[in-house]
């Protein structure tokens, strides 16, 4: 059994890394400030299903400034579902 890794665009390529980044800073926030790993993750799930509703018609192409924002909105996925965990962990009683 051969094991091969689907062709990626550079978008996604770019949006991958950009996850990777971000997961690995956000989970040192989430245990750093001991919040919830569940809503995080349900956070960041869902930043990510609405940034391709919204972004993945836009993001086409490989010149830079499109690689840029696919950095950034990898980057930012993690982190929206911390700030979701903080906050639902701020306000609860």
């Amino acid at each position: 059994m051969k094991f091969r890794l689907p062709h990626l665009t550079p978008v996604a390529k770019a949006q991958l890394w950009g996850m990777g980044v971000g997961l690995g800073t956000a989970l040192l926030a989430v245990e750093h400030t001991q919040v919830g790993y569940r809503i995080f993750l349900v956070g960041a799930a869902g930043a990510w299903v609405a940034s391709e509703y919204f972004l993945a018609r836009r993001l086409v192409g490989s010149d830079w400034k499109t690689l840029a924002v696919a950095i950034l909105s990898g980057v930012s996925f993690p982190w929206i579902g911390f700030i979701i965990a903080f906050g639902l962990n701020a306000i609860a009683p």
